[in-house]
């Protein structure tokens, strides 16, 4: 995997942020890991999914606000997954305040690929998990 190398003068997520976010990400799927997978969020995160009116049960809802409703989502996501499915991010960018990690679901009937975009906060906190 390469990261984006920063110039001399560019303000952007620092490349130690940056990996510790990817690993978060793909280990923790990779893992099952619920406690891995939120490690880095902040308490008030909001995340949005092509998934979450699905795995809610309302079809009105794309958002799920807050640490305990992000967790109990990632877990219910463990409970309903596909047998044998992977994950492996192929590249990251990272941008003033945020990071995007493009990656590929490997899935027994055929890889998808799929992107995220995680803000961070001053702390360094994910704030907001926009799923696509």
């Amino acid at each position: 995997m390469q990261v984006w190398p920063r110039e001399i003068g560019l303000q952007a997520v620092d490349s130690e942020t940056v990996e510790a976010m990817r690993r978060h990400w793909e280990d923790g799927w990779n893992r099952n890991d619920v406690d891995l997978i939120c490690g880095p969020f902040a308490d008030d995160v909001v995340f949005s999914s092509p998934f979450v009116p699905r795995i809610v049960g309302d079809p009105g809802t794309w958002e799920i606000r807050g640490i305990d409703a992000l967790r109990q989502y990632v877990a219910d996501s463990f409970e309903r997954a596909t047998p044998g499915i992977g994950y492996r991010c192929d590249a990251v960018h990272a941008g003033t305040d945020c990071v995007i990690l493009a990656y590929t679901v490997l899935h027994p009937k055929g890889d998808l690929p799929g992107a995220d975009l995680m803000r961070l906060d001053a702390d360094g906190r994910v704030t907001e998990w926009r799923c696509h």
